[in-house]
């Protein structure tokens, strides 16, 4: 029997998909703002934070954004 709409929208494998990228974007979020205050005092390792958590932020905004059910 094929599936409908619904249950192709609602299933494990899609849910998973979803969630892992939200996931990640609620980590990588953070390490950018936390690279960022860590600027002043830790230079190199601020700078890299930020700029890491920067690019996987945005990479987790384009897969949210491009996320078919």
């Amino acid at each position: 029997m094929a599936k409908t709409s619904l249950q192709k929208s609602h299933s494990k494998v899609s849910n998973a998909k979803l969630t892992l990228i939200c996931l990640l974007l609620a980590i990588a979020f953070p390490v950018c703002v936390l690279g960022i205050a860590m600027i002043k005092d830790y230079k190199t390792l601020g700078i890299i934070l930020a700029a890491a958590g920067g690019i996987e932020t945005l990479c987790d905004l384009v897969l949210i954004n491009s996320f078919k059910r």
